[in-house]
Order: C-alpha cells, then structure tokens, then sequence
C-alpha cells in the first residue's frame, strides 16, 4: 500500500485499485468529494474488517488517508 503523504490523492486511490482486487473500490470523480469517497472506501471488506476509520473525523484527506493506511498496514 502506497504511503499517502507521498502521492496526489488521486494517485494513492488509484493505487487502491491494484492493492486491494478483491474489494469493489469506489472511482474518486472529484477531490473535493474525497469524504464521501472516503467513507464509501471504508465499507468495502478489506477496510472493514480492518477497522479503517471514516473520515468525519478528519479536515484534510492527508491526516485521514495516513490512518487508513496505519490500520491496513497493522501499524
């Protein structure tokens, strides 16, 4: 899983794509949606299952990514 505060949002979620084949990962049409993405990503398997947070708590994709990737990774 590739490191979010070294990409464009963009990029990391299209990375998803490859890390993740078996969940369903929502297209991100639109950065300034990036929450409502966000918590759509959450809800597949993988993030579920996981525990991977939403992103209500979070101003900046960044900050809410970075923890996403935490729990993934099983920091």
């Amino acid at each position: 899983m590739m490191l979010p505060k070294f990409a464009e949002l963009g990029t990391w979620a299209a990375s998803l794509v490859i890390d993740f084949p078996t969940d369903n990962i929502p297209f991100l049409k639109h950065e300034k949606d990036w929450k409502e993405w966000g918590n759509t990503l959450v809800q597949e398997t993988s993030f579920s299952n996981s525990g991977a947070p939403g992103t209500s708590l979070y101003e900046e994709w960044v900050h809410w990514a970075e923890a996403v990737f935490k729990t993934m990774a099983n920091f």
